[in-house]
């Protein structure tokens, strides 16, 4: 048999498989409550909503059935940007890319960004995906720890010093600033500015992704980073897979007119454009009317999951064990003692306990969270929800218990 792999790139080397994916497959078993995905509820997907926009697409024309331009509908990105300016970000339609996602959004800036061995500073834990494409290019990724505020502000400072001192400059900084993935923290405002400050400073540039900032919980919104960057630093990525469905694949990046020509050239090499078909149904759900009451309900559908798993932790988990309270998004971030391996544990919990969860290991570039848990609340009912946790403490203190 041919040995494939002696054909293969250098960079495939760097590529690593998303333990999130992994835990998937340890959840086909029937009776398996999982807290693993961070998918959308499906009961959330407005069917109603998408099967009249379907059905009058189709009564028009049929250009959502042909190939589109590589930087996405024009008037999509016309919508896309006037949403954006009344989150006080300037920005018109050629500042707009429509991607497959914004996963393929943070494929593409990796892509025309990143040489091998280059720096790129993020977060620490961080979004799996992020970290991937990140590594996929041989970007050399430096973790920054995190506290209930997000980023920790005064160890960046002093690690960049510490870089430039030995002539290491970073590409950029990658962020998922609200409610972020895997730990539902959102970055505070004097932080963001303290973050644009040290770009200026060491002259970096910072990727804002943010899928999660609509699905907020009531409490006042922090401005967008890239709404308080006036020199263009900023470059954000949205989407609408968490608001609409994730189906779709449709995301966007806003950037400088310069960046965007170019990026569309990459994307060009990739898959021609986006989704025809994805783009006018996201483009019509807005021209509707009907997307913004809908991501109302789910404001409130995704509360009610955050208050149950927040609530049943505190009723069933062992007093060493601590966790993030986020004010939006999908997840809750746990911390075990120091003692206890979750990846290890991860199969007892599903054969024991029928409850699945992700090792927070992952979501580390530096090899540490070994005692830490990626909990999304999003999919399973509160029902579930509160019988997962429940079955989730007793497998914890086992293994406290064991390790005494």
């Amino acid at each position: 048999m041919l040995q494939m792999e002696r054909y293969y790139a250098e960079r495939v080397g760097e590529m690593k498989g998303s333990d999130i994916r992994d835990a998937f497959k340890l959840t086909e078993e029937p009776g398996i409550i999982s807290f693993a995905g961070g998918f959308p509820a499906p009961e959330s997907f407005p069917i109603p909503l998408i099967e009249r926009l379907l059905q009058g697409l189709f009564r028009e024309d049929y250009s959502g059935l042909q190939y589109g331009p590589t930087e996405g509908l024009e008037e999509l990105r016309q919508e896309i940007a006037g949403k954006m300016q009344v989150d006080g970000i300037p920005c018109m339609a050629a500042n707009i890319l429509v991607t497959n996602g914004s996963q393929q959004a943070l494929d593409l800036i990796s892509k025309v960004m990143l040489d091998p061995g280059d720096c790129v500073l993020v977060e620490q834990p961080g979004y799996i995906g992020g970290l991937n494409a990140i590594g996929n290019y041989q970007g050399r990724r430096i973790g920054i720890p995190m506290d209930e505020e997000g980023l920790r502000i005064d160890i960046m400072a002093n690690r960049l010093k510490e870089m430039a001192s030995k002539d290491q400059h970073p590409k950029f900084l990658y962020t998922v600033a609200n409610f972020q993935n895997p730990t539902g923290v959102t970055l505070s405002a004097n932080r963001r500015q303290e973050l644009l400050q040290l770009a200026r400073e060491y002259d970096f540039l910072i990727l804002e992704d943010n899928p999660y900032g609509l699905i907020s919980f009531g409490q006042e919104a922090i401005p967008h980073i890239k709404a308080m960057d006036d020199e263009g630093r900023v470059i954000y990525m949205g989407s609408f897979s968490k608001i609409l469905t994730p189906g779709v694949r449709v995301g966007w990046i806003a950037a400088t007119e310069p960046l965007i020509r170019q990026l569309a050239i990459a994307k060009q090499g990739t898959d021609l454009c986006s989704s025809s078909l994805g783009m006018k149904l996201v483009l019509e759900s807005m021209l509707s009317g009907e997307l913004e009451p809908h991501i109302d309900s789910l404001r409130i559908l995704y509360r009610r999951r955050r208050d149950a798993m927040l609530h049943a932790l505190s009723s069933y988990m062992p007093t060493e064990v601590q966790w993030t309270r986020p004010q939006g998004g999908f997840f809750i971030w746990l911390r075990l003692p120091s003692y206890i391996d979750t990846k290890a544990m991860l199969p007892f919990a599903v054969a024991e306990e029928k409850v699945a969860y992700v090792s927070g290991k992952g979501f580390h570039v530096d090899g540490s969270g070994q005692n830490t848990i990626r909990l999304a609340y999003s999919e399973a009912s509160e029902a579930e929800i509160e019988e997962g946790i429940r079955r989730l403490s007793r497998v914890i203190r086992r293994w406290i218990e064991a390790a005494m």
